[in-house]
């Protein structure tokens, strides 16, 4: 269309215009509604009550978020949500989990929990079990006997060496040398039912190698060639009686060892009973050292023993070996 003066004119139509005006009325009621009815999220809060967080515990998820009405609680192990204020959850498996809450359908809270593994319990029926000797002499065979019930496996270390030394279930064993040793017992492959127990090694008996009889007829030819016999022949037919040292009771070698202690008396005092051999070996507080050396270290200390086991030799009754176990009452 061109007027008088030959500009144009642009139209435009009214549908179009009133299609704009409704759209711009809608837009902004719903936004005044929104804007109206608009609640800012209120702050997730919640909680998980647990001592410990191992697989298999229940742990009791609680939530404190002021205002909430819904709930929906997402554990992240793949279970099914729950919709509870204060629900009980249990993670089968251990590792790290983000636990999410959405409240009123529009706020949400997150927490991680790290799931430990599961908490080992001891059966107290499936430790090994075996009865030993308090002592045994080196040479002589040490049996043993297995207790534990339901027990198909076992390795046996005798604490001579770090290997195991069988693997029977009724083991002998033969040590070869002295001391406080630890024999350990592992039964079906798991150690966590391990037992240990100690056993003191004492030396050997000392066996006399006997001399032998002199033939008779051998002295009676050696005699038959003395041309003159002594007028007068002492024959004594009495056998040699053999050395034996005192006795003392365990007590009073005790109290001797007081007295060492007090300075009142000193290794040398006891030698009658040692058959004069002050290095015996002996095990005093699970260390091995003399008996000399022990003297000297208890010589002017403070001190209470409080066990003692003396090993005699029967024959002779020499003291061989010694345990001692003491405290110390004042400062070393």
């Amino acid at each position: 269309m061109e007027t008088s003066d030959g500009l144009k004119s642009t139209h435009i139509d009214k549908s179009i215009v009133l299609f704009f005006v409704i759209t711009m009325l809608v837009t902004a009621t719903v936004f005044a509604f929104k804007f109206v009815n608009h609640k800012p999220c209120e702050i997730v809060d919640f909680e998980a009550n647990s001592k410990n967080y191992r697989a298999g515990d229940i742990i009791r998820f609680k939530d404190n978020t002021l205002g909430a009405i819904k709930r929906k609680w997402d554990f992240g192990d793949s279970s099914k949500v729950d919709l509870g204020a204060a629900p009980f959850h249990t993670f089968e498996k251990p590792g790290e989990y983000t636990v999410r809450l959405l409240v009123n359908d529009r706020c949400e809270g997150e927490k991680t929990i790290v799931i430990k593994e599961k908490a080992f319990v001891l059966d107290s029926t499936r430790i090994a079990n075996f009865d030993l000797p308090a002592s045994i002499k080196v040479g002589d065979t040490l049996r043993l006997k297995d207790k534990t019930k339901e027990a198909v496996k076992w390795e046996w270390r005798f604490g001579e060496t770090a290997e195991i030394n069988s693997k029977k279930k009724n083991p002998t064993y033969v040590y070869e040398s002295t001391g406080l040793k630890t024999i350990t017992l592992v039964v079906n492959g798991d150690p966590r039912y391990g037992i240990k127990k100690k056993i003191e090694v004492l030396p050997s008996k000392k066996v006399k190698k006997k001399t032998p009889k002199r033939n008779r007829v051998q002295s009676v030819e050696a005699t038959s060639v003395i041309k003159y016999a002594p007028s007068e022949v002492i024959i004594n037919d009495r056998p040699k009686e053999e050395f034996r040292a005192p006795d003392i009771k365990d007590s009073a070698f005790k109290a001797k060892l007081m007295d060492v202690s007090k300075k009142k008396a000193s290794a040398k005092d006891f030698s009658a009973y040692l058959c004069d051999n002050l290095q015996m070996p002996m095990t005093a507080k699970n260390k091995k050292m003399t008996f000399l050396d022990f003297c000297n270290k208890i010589k002017g200390k403070s001190l209470v023993i409080k066990e003692i086991e003396i090993f005699r030799n029967k024959k002779n009754n020499c003291i061989e070996y010694i345990t001692v176990q003491y405290t110390r009452t004042g400062l070393f």
